[in-house]
This record gives C-alpha cells, structure tokens and sequence, in this order.
C-alpha cells in the first residue's frame, strides 16, 4: 500500500456562491430565499456575517413582493383601518403626498419613521411605499369575502388561496402564520378545500396590494356558490 497522501483539499473546497446582481452584500441564492422567508437575508445567515447583510434591500419590508413587505401590509392596514394615526401625525403623509416639504424635526415623524412610513435621505422626509399603502387604506372599501385554501408551503410558511372577492380563480400568496392566528386553525388543519373568510380590497387591481384582515373559518357557502359563479346558482 503506498504512504503518498493525495492532496485532495484543492477538490474538496466548496466554490463560491454567485453575488446577488441587486446587491453588494449576499450571494445569489441568499437573496433568493431571503425574498421568500420571514427571517429575511440576515435570519438566514450566521451569526459571524450577520451585520454585513442585515438591511438587505433584497428581502427587506420595504422592497414590493417580498414575504418582510406582505406582512408590513397587513400591519400598516390595519393600522389604517383598525388605528389610524392621530390627525396632525397623519396629516404629515398628506403633505408629502401634494409635494410639499416636511421639516425634520416636525412633531410626530419619529412616529412616522418607526413605522416605515416615511424616510429622510439627504435631510429630506420622503413617503415610503408603505406609507402610500396607509393613506390609501385609510378611504379605500373592503369587503367580507370567501377564501378557499388551495395548498399550504410548511417550508415557506405561505398558503396558496383563492380570494373569491378579488378573483374567482386566481391564486394569491398568504401568509400563513396570519391565517392561522386570525382564523385559529392550527397550520397542520389547513388543508386544500378549506373555507375561511376575510376582509378585503377587493378592488385593487394589483395582487401584491391584496391584504386580507380579520380571517376566520367561513359559515357554510350557499349552494352551487363556487360552481356557478353565485349563491343562485
């Protein structure tokens, strides 16, 4: 037998991961499941490279599509509609929504930034996208709707759903520790062909501005509802 020890170290190295090309700070595949996890980029990561990703705007909640920005939207719409900001705080977004400036210091923004509705780059306080998301909460209609469960992603913590209101067949993305909170079914009872019920814009035209509030398990559905497009049927 011979005592030569192969060199097999160079072989064994494991290749670097490919930079995310829409930002400096993860790789790729980070950003990839970042963009769908509650924990974001910086939860995904280990400890001793945590600060260096921590923000990625990636998986942040400020970032459209993301699963940090569809939990901020059921959190800033129920602000809206549950607990709206007092009137002289609100009135701050309106200002900045007819172009006009807001002093840096003015009374109620530290509210404002702690709840991402506003930001100030270059000592200029600018509207977030979630802070649009409030005002237009705050006159927009909803509507009690049915919502059949279509699949659950343990994994992902989302459920696949139709919102009967919005599209009769349409799938959306939940989320489903919401679901299970608000309707108190236990994730592992969610099953394909549930019903619950919920509040909804149900006339937005854009599936990443649905947002559903108040889900509870739904009463049985009239007759031929599902099949025929109405309880007449």
């Amino acid at each position: 037998m011979s005592d030569v020890i192969e060199p097999f170290e160079p072989e064994y190295v494991r290749p670097a991961q490919a930079p995310c090309p829409n930002c400096v700070c993860c790789s790729a595949d980070l950003c990839e499941r970042g963009r769908e996890s509650a924990k974001q980029c910086h939860g995904l990561t280990p400890d001793e490279h945590r600060e260096t990703v921590h923000g990625c705007p990636c998986s942040a909640a400020t970032t459209r599509g993301t699963y940090a920005y569809k939990k901020a939207l059921v959190g800033v719409t129920r602000l809206a509609t549950e607990m709206p900001l007092l009137p002289p705080v609100e009135s701050l977004l309106r200002t900045l929504v007819d172009g006009e400036e807001v002093d840096v210091e003015a009374e109620g923004l530290a509210l404002l930034k702690v709840r991402g509705l506003v930001d100030v780059l270059d000592d200029r306080v600018v509207l977030t996208s979630l802070g649009r998301r409030y005002l237009v909460a705050r006159g927009e209609h909803r509507y009690r709707t049915p919502v059949e469960v279509l699949s659950v992603d343990m994994k992902a913590r989302t459920v696949q759903a139709v919102v009967v209101g919005w599209h009769m067949k349409e799938p959306v993305t939940l989320l489903l520790d919401q679901v299970a909170a608000e309707s108190k079914v236990p994730p592992v009872e969610l099953v394909a062909g549930m019903f619950l019920e919920a509040e909804a814009n149900c006339r937005t035209e854009d599936v990443e501005e649905l947002v559903l509030t108040d889900i509870r398990v739904a009463p049985p559905l009239p007759a031929g509802w599902m099949n025929g497009g109405g309880p007449d049927a």
